[in-house]
């Protein structure tokens, strides 16, 4: 008998706080978690970092857009830095909140959900943001089967950072922190990297 009072209760409890007012109820944050990021996924990965597609959350009411050539590396390896892709601003478009929707219908949806990698970036673990909550809106509308929700990267943020403020951009006069990106893949990346380098004394 005191089990079936205390569910009445929590019933009761759920049932009224449903009914409050929308704007009453508090927003919730979305926080990356290694567990939360990949739990939409269908496949395993070593390297939770550049899909397909990639979002990009900015402020809290911007998002921008690019498309990456190569699809998921799933070659284990003992750097687990995100390698250099020779990401340009002109690689970039900003979306404007209110076409989100209407972008992911066109180029996500029906069957070419299956053959899309996606992921979600954030700038911070903590996303409080209205285009992830339109993004998140259109996902579910289509029902796409995976998408990876991670922070930024390096050469991300350097890339947003020159086409936000309409800067000219050349890779190779950043001072890049080794630390945080790897310029090992070709002969010609490695380039990028001797030459900032030698401009920056290193």
């Amino acid at each position: 008998m005191k089990r079936f009072f205390a569910c009445l209760g929590l019933t009761f409890f759920i049932s009224c706080n449903d009914k409050l007012p929308l704007e009453q109820k508090e927003k919730e944050l979305y926080i990356i978690s290694k567990k939360d990021s990949i739990q939409n996924l269908s496949f395993k990965i070593e390297h939770d970092y550049y899909s397909r597609n990639n979002f990009v959350l900015v402020d809290t009411n911007k998002i921008f857009f690019y498309r990456n050539g190569p699809l998921w590396n799933c070659t284990p390896t003992e750097d687990k830095r995100p390698v250099f892709i020779d990401l340009d601003t002109d690689d970039i478009i900003e979306l404007p909140l209110s076409s989100i929707g209407e972008f992911i219908d066109l180029n996500f949806g029906g069957e070419k959900k299956f053959n899309n990698s996606i992921s979600v970036v954030s700038y911070t673990d903590t996303i409080n943001s209205k285009a992830f909550d339109e993004l998140m809106k259109a996902f579910s509308k289509n029902r796409l089967p995976k998408f990876l929700i991670r922070r930024t990267t390096l050469e991300e943020e350097i890339v947003l950072q020159h086409k936000i403020q309409d800067l000219p951009y050349l890779p190779d006069e950043v001072e890049w922190d080794t630390t945080r990106i790897n310029f090992e893949s070709e002969e010609d990346v490695k380039n990028v990297l001797k030459i900032s380098q030698a401009k920056f004394k290193k």
